[in-house]
């Protein structure tokens, strides 16, 4: 996300002292990849951590992906007692 920023403000600094006057696909392609890359990280990374306090997850959490995609989408059953 830091990364998509820093380029946004490059290029802000570049059309402004006249250096070079991007395209303006280039900035708005640049901003979809990072921020949406930070979006995925994000993503994966709630998604692949173990949320059993007892047992260690593994390297990358695939085992706990998989388990955490299920609970996250497992409709609830809310009675009214």
């Amino acid at each position: 996300m830091a990364l998509g920023l820093s380029f946004l403000h490059l290029y802000g600094e570049l059309k402004e002292r006249e250096i070079w006057d991007a395209p303006l696909w280039i900035p708005f392609m640049t901003t979809l990849v990072t921020f949406g890359s930070s979006s995925l990280g994000i993503a994966y990374g709630v998604l692949s951590t173990s949320l059993d306090a007892e047992r260690e997850g593994t390297l990358l959490g695939f085992q706990e992906i998989e388990k955490n995609w299920v609970e996250m989408w497992q409709q609830e059953d809310v009675s009214d007692d």
